[in-house]
């Protein structure tokens, strides 16, 4: 007996090829969006876990300033109260972000780069930033001063 290929099934095989080569064409291209929107995501959720630090935590000490910090934390230690920040201690997170932005880094662990922004009733009142990128991931919360003013705190990643 002969083997007969016949039209159809010749067909039938080179759809099934063409096929999956358009599937794995499709899956390689997709590949760096997808990559790219999880370290967005990873950045954006490490921006929210440093603004948590930062806003609900005294530090350590309790009472720390540009000398003797260990950990940076932004909440008054004399009030205790969620969400409210105490402008001295802003100031002393700006004045070691910008006299030495590899220190700030360290006193919060982070391995990414960081623009950290405060605003009291919409003036600046502290900027520290090393420019090398492309901002990724923006967190921006509302926040509460101990002489009962609000503002915003506004922190980039990338």
């Amino acid at each position: 007996m002969k083997t007969q290929v016949g039209f159809e099934q010749f067909a039938a095989l080179s759809l099934f090829v063409v096929s999956v080569l358009f599937l794995i064409y499709e899956l390689i291209s997709y590949y760096p969006n997808y990559i790219n929107e999880i370290r967005r995501q990873a950045l954006l959720v490490e921006a929210y876990q440093i603004s948590e630090l930062l806003i609900n935590d005294v530090g350590e000490p309790a009472n720390w300033n540009s000398l003797n910090v260990k950990r940076i934390g932004l909440l008054d230690e004399s009030l205790n109260i969620t969400n409210v920040v105490s402008i001295l201690k802003v100031s002393y997170a700006n004045d070691i972000c910008n006299s030495d932005y590899n220190r700030f880094k360290t006193l919060l662990d982070l391995k990414n780069d960081i623009n950290f922004v405060v605003y009291l009733e919409g003036n600046l009142i502290a900027n520290c930033s090393k420019a090398v990128g492309e901002k990724i991931a923006k967190m921006s919360r509302i926040i509460s001063f101990s002489n009962k003013s609000y503002g915003e705190i506004i922190i980039w990643l990338y």
